[in-house]
């Protein structure tokens, strides 16, 4: 098994809300068990070397009691793990706020615009928008003075408000860093519309336009997550994919009853099922997925912009070599800001 760089860990299918575009939205709703935690965990530190672990779901706070047991476990066994959590930010009680800020457990938390376009997307069961308590969550982080990442979901719908994701970062006032991730096809993304190229390109030349006004005004510098990799990628010494954990067999899922799958996108389909907790990660197979994603994108090595942008997403395929062009006018315009930086 290749030592593993990253692990996606399922707390709970479960989640409290019912966003329009889920791509989780057919998952297990079940729990996963201690047992099938600390079996997961151990599985990564099996390698030896430092790895990311991102508690995510459903809803991972819905499982709060489990992932303070698995934070004490790292802790307690000094495994080299960095914990991540993404969180629809709705339940970040007092109590979670605390956990997350004593366990050194970095936030990201998903939000998709000003208020009215964000409760438009991400809404409770019963049609209730999400904003208000997802503002309270973070607050309680704020007072913390616990730094947090913002995720946001861009379809059609809400493309042409993404400035509003960066005002809404300032307002905040603990915003570090706003990553854009492109609708994902899966679950109930079916059913949304994605965003158009066009749409996609302007949207974030008044994105990064706002960015670095909002700085010039405040003195405060919020990191685009993309521009970031697209800096980082520069740096780098080797010409392949090198930014996908899932296409470099370096990272895997594991959903709440212990199954391995090479990519969250990918959760429940058996052609991306590598294993699971109680009898390891089949090892050929996960090189067998790796090589067969990477020929699949192969393509993507022919781009001017390759070794600044690391390749499109294998998940966003839309048939063979039917890139997400969204995505590419995504990672340009990321490009374009971070070499004139």
């Amino acid at each position: 098994m290749n030592p593993l760089r990253m692990m996606v860990l399922s707390l709970t299918g479960a989640c409290n809300l019912a966003c329009r575009y889920c791509y989780a939205s057919e998952q297990d709703a079940r729990t996963m068990s201690w047992d099938t935690a600390r079996r997961a965990v151990d599985l990564a530190a099996e390698g030896g070397g430092p790895f990311i672990l991102q508690f995510s779901g459903g809803e991972p706070l819905l499982a709060l009691p489990l992932l303070v047991q698995i934070a004490d476990y790292i802790r307690g066994n000094r495994i080299r793990a960095r914990m991540d959590i993404q969180t629809n930010g709705t339940l970040i009680s007092d109590e979670a706020a605390d956990v997350l800020c004593d366990a050194g457990i970095g936030v990201g938390v998903s939000l998709d615009g000003r208020p009215d376009v964000h409760d438009a997307l991400r809404r409770f069961p019963d049609g209730r928008g999400t904003s208000s308590a997802v503002i309270t969550g973070i607050q309680r982080l704020t007072a913390r003075g616990k730094e947090i990442g913002l995720t946001t979901v861009v379809t059609a719908e809400n493309v042409a408000a993404l400035p509003g994701v960066i005002e809404m970062a300032y307002y905040l006032g603990n915003v570090r860093i706003v990553g854009f991730d492109l609708l994902r096809g899966q679950g109930r993304g079916v059913s949304v519309r994605p965003a158009r190229e066009e749409d996609v390109a302007l949207a974030m030349e008044r994105v990064f336009a706002l960015c670095r006004k909002l700085e010039r005004l405040t003195g405060r510098h919020i990191v685009i997550a993309q521009a970031e990799q697209a800096s980082c990628l520069a740096q780098r010494t080797d010409g392949g994919f090198s930014h996908c954990h899932a296409m470099s067999g370096a990272g895997v899922h594991v959903d709440a009853l212990g199954r391995i799958y090479a990519c969250s996108s990918f959760v429940g389909d058996e052609r991306f099922l590598l294993g699971d907790v109680a009898h390891g990660i089949d090892a050929r197979r996960q090189e067998e997925l790796a090589h067969e994603m990477q020929r699949t994108m192969a393509f993507c090595c022919t781009c001017t912009d390759f070794l600044r942008c690391g390749g499109a997403c294998y998940a966003r395929m839309t048939g063979e070599h039917a890139i997400c062009t969204a995505e590419c006018a995504l990672k340009r315009a990321a490009i374009k800001e971070a070499t004139s930086n």
